[in-house]
């Protein structure tokens, strides 16, 4: 589950500075919202978890009355990685808690004032609770559960009667699309990184590009010639930012990036392009989590394998099982007796290495036999190094001599 999680931080990371890197390009070329869907990349890479991974084996065919030895060779973390691990993970926990808990204090009391200091509106063709409040400097949408729009308490003499139906259309479009969902994700995802400036930049910017693919949304319901007295409705509702998890119309440090896309009218065709890119992307984003689930896997058989060998006419099955811990430890039904031996461990590559020997007797055979067979190959096999070996024949040797003393 840690590898996971750190495969994942790593990757989410990745894809964040690519969109942030192409955003403001595939804004111009393609429009606001494929810029804005370029945020799905992340999130999916976020959200996937940890893929299956299915056993891969090479092996020949062998009678169901082989005897069979197998050598399994396990990976598990040390005492001390342990302990750093869970170290690390409770710093991490709590940071993330902190800071959700933050924001959300932040949020309640913001919006608990605005209310306090607010009176209802009652507004024709609006479908969504409207609260005007001396606390509010230009409008805004909020709630999850019991979705609200607050303006200002001089929102009907500040604004012509278009500029209201401006700024109260674009607000319900955050509603009606989702974007408080996901605000709040984007917080959930910071506090996941916290630790990360680069995912508080990307908040930032996913936040301006929902709400440049907000405005593309309220000019396509009113028509491209709007556009001009749209634009003075957004630099009438500039506003101090507000809380991230709020949809403020317009906060004072995004207002020239509006603007400027506002004056930009791309065709269809660029429009569906754009998209394409975005979902090309989010697909990207689910190939290189298989590929680091692949590599990790790759990186697992160096530890985890397991050899078969079975006792007909000295042939040697290898199969290979990618899996974790104990996990990849357990065998098949055995047939006949079973015996076990650990060979103890050893440390490579900074990982504890743990050998383990486990001798199932064909049916009808006697373990005795399949011990004095497992010894002569044992002796002859090259994969299993020669300090183990060593260790494993004694243990052999010495469950020979205790069944041949039983007679």
């Amino acid at each position: 589950m840690t590898a996971w999680l750190i495969d994942m931080m790593i990757a989410t990371t990745a894809l964040v500075a690519l969109v942030l890197l192409i955003r403001k390009p595939v804004a111009r070329m393609f429009g606001s919202k494929a810029a804005y869907a370029l945020w799905c990349a992340p999130a999916i890479r976020l959200i996937l978890p940890p893929l299956p991974l299915m056993p891969a084996s090479i092996a020949t065919a062998v009678g169901g009355n082989a005897p069979s030895y197998s050598l399994i060779v396990g990976s598990s973390p040390t005492s001390n990685g342990l302990a750093v691990a869970v170290i690390v993970g409770g710093v991490w926990l709590a940071g993330a808690i902190t800071y959700l808990a933050l924001h959300w204090m932040r949020h309640h009391a913001f919006v608990a004032d605005a209310l306090a200091n607010g009176r209802p509106l009652h507004i024709d063709g609006v479908s969504y609770d409207v609260v005007a409040s001396s606390r509010i400097e230009g409008p805004m949408a909020t709630g999850l559960i019991h979705p609200l729009i607050l303006v200002p308490m001089d929102f009907e003499q500040r604004f012509s009667p278009e500029q209201q139906r401006f700024a109260l259309l674009h607000e319900q479009l955050h509603h009606r699309r989702g974007d408080i969902w996901a605000a709040f994700a984007a917080l959930i995802v910071a506090s996941i990184h916290w630790f990360n400036p680069l995912m508080h930049m990307a908040v930032r910017a996913f936040r301006r590009d929902m709400e440049a693919a907000c405005d593309a949304s309220v000019l396509a319901s009113t028509g491209a010639d709007a556009a001009p007295d749209y634009a003075q409705t957004i630099l009438r509702c500039a506003a101090r930012p507000a809380p991230r998890s709020l949809c403020a119309l317009t906060t004072i440090d995004e207002l020239k990036g509006r603007l400027m896309m506002l004056k930009l009218n791309h065709g269809p065709l660029r429009r569906a392009a754009g998209i394409a890119l975005a979902g090309a992307l989010a697909l990207g984003s689910v190939a290189t989590a298989s590929a680091a689930h692949e590599a990790a896997a790759g990186e697992t058989q160096k530890f985890v394998k397991k050899i078969e060998i079975h006792e007909m006419r000295g042939d040697k099955d290898v199969v290979v099982k990618k899996g974790h811990g104990e996990h990849a430890m357990e065998l098949g039904d055995c047939p006949g007796e079973k015996f076990e031996a650990d060979a103890g461990t050893t440390q490579v590559k900074g990982k504890t290495e743990q050998v383990k020997f486990v001798l199932c007797s064909a049916k009808g055979e006697s373990l005795l036999s399949a011990l004095e067979k497992a010894e002569v190959d044992m002796q002859k096999d090259g994969h299993v190094p020669a300090d183990r070996k060593d260790v494993l024949l004694a243990k052999i040797r010495a469950k020979i001599a205790e069944l041949r003393a039983k007679g």
